[in-house]
């Protein structure tokens, strides 16, 4: 009888034994139970990725039983010794590994059997057959594969039942603790039941997600497979103790040859994984205490060369999405103020690679410095003694997202959505800017895709070869700008003496139109214009929706952005229809509309002593407005409580309590826990702060007037803590919160 059909016959027997089976139909009733009980952000959230995650934390652990009882079962039995007198051990542990993985496959067609019509059923023209197959496949099959591999390997090694469970238990609760441990920034390659993956779009390709997902995995496997290695290396000869067992497996060489090839090549996979950078972890301790908290300093507007001023520049860039890389050429016109041999400072996103230089015509060279900051590299080009320069720099590369703040990607480029920071698209000289610095180009896309520039305005070329030409020009001022791409559609309308232009997903065009957007986001906009003033732009204000596992938005430019979730029917009631969906819909919409009059129109800025910035007077402004929307009681307990309950869990936070354990962290560690701390008091208690300042003022009109003239003094200029005490005329001892 060959390998082939003593496995087969293995696989035959297992199929038939009614332990397997129960176990085989405990994880299909369970995967089953979880697509009916899952909820989510998004349809293909709660329908395919969070009921494949929950079902793979249930089947690591059964199958984990499975695998003991089966390897186990010999034992138990008095029957190994007859076995291991009678067979080869190594090829009987493969056999039955091997086996059992099989069963795991089997278990995953039968599961699909069902998951399959039902997330069609409930995703409908939003199913995505590349997430589904994620989820299922690569999320929930391969949970069942790595608890398979360890446990046979811990059983193997240990050559004990109670203390292979623990060790395989241990390794699946801290998978799943994993994902309470956000403030800690874990690496996504440490998920290994359920991954990091969160949320996944209705509108666009996950694709972004579904990379981490395949590395993650790649990775998983390989430790996986190193440790059932090891285990099969020390399986028991008959007679022989477990030196002895290694030694004679040992003649074997293949067994300790592909140990070490796969735990080197596991070493690999974690050390080189391409999506996250090595950034330096922000400093967020400027000012903390066991009193106060922590806070982020305003810093300032150094730049890397202030000796040199750039007065122009131009880009010329070319996005392939098939190969998902940028390509593009800069060119800059710099002149010298102080005289002498000059250092030209230059960011680039850290995923990218500088290829040719030139200045003055002349080839030249940049030096990479070592360290990586914000998702940037800064690469530095030796410049001769001359008044001006034109400098030209080609670069290319895949972009790469910053390590230090959140094992999430933000940022790519894929066949149906790009995203890319300004130092993405373009190096950043990190050199004083000329206030008529011109800064235009042209990029290369995807005639499907229509790009959106963060801080320009892009027009339509000519079209050929499958690629669109498009022609962008900045304000005066401004060197950078970053991307958003994607099929959209756009609606325009007026609200606040503004051409507003609203970009959606194509897909959501019917949904949308059903919604009463338009009407919540004219509302807002004109509700902050009437509270506070007008907005400076001469033009128009685009509104832009983006994927849902951005979790939120942003502003920037004439640009306010929030994910897809801001208009999905389940977290978007227009007025009339009731309550909208508690931490997300239009409470994020509304949020970052109001960005625009504070943070993008005035910039109030941090000072290391207090928790004012944009965002908690922008919170507090969106809070104004859901009031006036949807009425007191509705403001009170969707704002105001929540922002109550945070400030009692910041203040009960162990590392407020016991600051000195804060510093026995390492340095990437504490600036997590710092930042997670901080974003309370810039969400949480600085909003409080407002709403003690209005009832000192005699309500919310008294002081939205005082706000309003601050506006209005400050367009765009910084504002102070100290400036938004004297204009709301308030000493900072009366905002200090009980």
């Amino acid at each position: 009888m060959n390998a082939f059909e003593k496995l087969s016959r293995e696989i035959e027997r297992m199929l038939r034994d009614r332990l397997i089976l129960l176990f085989i139909a405990l994880t299909s009733v369970g995967a089953v139970w979880f697509c009916l009980n899952t909820s989510g952000r998004t349809a293909s959230d709660a329908y395919i990725l969070e009921p494949a995650k929950n079902s793979a934390i249930l089947g690591a652990l059964l199958f984990s039983v499975l695998t003991l009882a089966q390897f186990h079962r010999d034992y138990k039995n008095h029957t190994d010794a007859i076995i291991l007198t009678c067979t080869d051990s190594i090829f009987y542990q493969l056999r039955r590994t091997l086996a059992l993985i099989c069963t795991a496959v089997v278990t995953a067609w039968i599961v699909t059997l069902f998951a399959f019509p039902f997330a069609l059923a409930k995703t409908g023209v939003y199913f995505q057959p590349g997430s589904f197959a994620a989820s299922w496949y690569l999320i929930f099959l391969g949970a069942l594969i790595f608890s398979i591999l360890l446990s046979a390997g811990f059983y193997l090694l240990f050559r004990r039942v109670e203390a292979a469970f623990v060790a395989v238990v241990c390794l699946i609760v801290l998978s799943k603790l994993l994902e309470s441990q956000s403030a800690l920034n874990p690496s996504f390659l440490l998920f290994w039941v359920q991954t990091n993956a969160d949320c996944f779009s209705d509108l666009v390709s996950n694709q972004f997600q579904i990379d981490l997902i395949l590395w993650n995995r790649l990775f998983c496997f390989l430790v996986s497979l190193s440790i059932w290695l090891m285990g099969l290396w020390g399986s028991r000869r008959y007679g022989r103790g477990v030196f002895s067992s290694f030694v004679s497996n040992a003649r074997r060489a293949w067994i300790p040859v592909l140990l070490i090839a796969a735990t080197v090549l596991s070493y690999g996979s974690f050390a080189a994984e391409p999506y996250f950078d090595h950034s330096v972890p922000r400093d967020y301790s400027a000012a903390y205490s066991s009193g106060t908290g922590i806070v982020v300093s305003s810093g300032g507007d150094e730049v890397g060369n202030p000796s040199l001023l750039l007065t122009n520049k131009s880009v010329k860039a070319d996005i392939d999405t098939a190969v998902r890389c940028l390509s593009g050429e800069a060119s800059y016109t710099l002149r010298n103020t102080s005289g002498g041999a000059q250092t030209l400072p230059v960011l680039l996103n850290s995923g990218y690679t500088v290829g040719s230089i030139q200045v003055n015509g002349a080839s030249a060279q940049a030096v990479r410095d070592p360290a990586e900051k914000e998702g940037n590299a800064t690469w530095r080009i030796n410049l001769p003694n001359a008044s001006e320069y034109a400098v030209v720099i080609r670069y290319a590369g895949k972009v790469g997202n910053d390590g230090s703040l959140s094992q999430k990607p933000v940022y790519g480029i894929c066949n149906e959505y790009v995203d890319l920071p300004a130092t993405g698209f373009s190096p950043k000289t990190d050199v004083s800017v000329a206030d008529d610095c011109g800064f235009s180009g042209t990029l290369s896309l995807d005639e499907r895709l229509e790009p959106v520039f963060t801080r320009a305005n892009g027009v339509k070329g000519k079209t050929a070869n499958g690629k669109t030409q498009w022609q962008f020009a900045s304000e005066p001022g401004n060197d950078r700008t970053g991307l958003d791409a994607a099929v959209y559609d756009t609606t325009t309308f007026k609200a606040g003496g503004l051409n507003v232009e609203f970009k959606y997903f194509t897909k959501q065009k019917a949904a949308i139109a059903d919604m009463g957007t338009i009407a919540i986001m004219k509302d807002a906009i004109d509700y902050f214009t009437n509270a506070f003033g007008p907005l400076l732009y001469q033009d128009h204000l685009t509104v832009l929706e983006i994927p849902a596992y951005f979790s939120g938005g942003g502003a920037f430019g004439n640009i306010s952005a929030m994910d897809e979730t801001s208009f999905a029917v389940a977290g978007y009631l227009p007025d009339g229809a009731g309550d909208p969906d508690s931490g997300g819909g239009i409470d994020v919409l509304v949020h970052e509309l109001a960005h625009q009059w504070w943070g993008l129109a005035t910039y109030p800025m941090a000072d290391g002593k207090s928790y004012w910035s944009a965002e908690g007077i922008t919170c507090y402004s969106t809070y104004c407005f859901m009031k006036d929307y949807f009425g007191a009681d509705y403001a009170n307990s969707h704002f105001v409580s929540e922002w109550q309950k945070n400030l009692k869990s910041y203040r009960n936070a162990f590392y407020i309590q016991n600051p000195t354990y804060l510093k026995k962290l390492s340095p990437g560690d504490q600036s997590n826990v710092l930042a997670a701390l901080n974003n309370i008091g810039l969400y949480d208690i600085m909003p409080l702060q407002f709403v003690k300042a209005e009832k000192a003022l005699g309500g919310s009109g008294a002081l939205q007037k005082r706000l309003s003239g601050l506006y209005l003094k400050h367009l765009g200029q910084p504002i102070t803590y100290d400036d938004f005490l004297a204009a709301v005329g308030l000493a900072k001892e009366a905002l200090d919160l009980a």
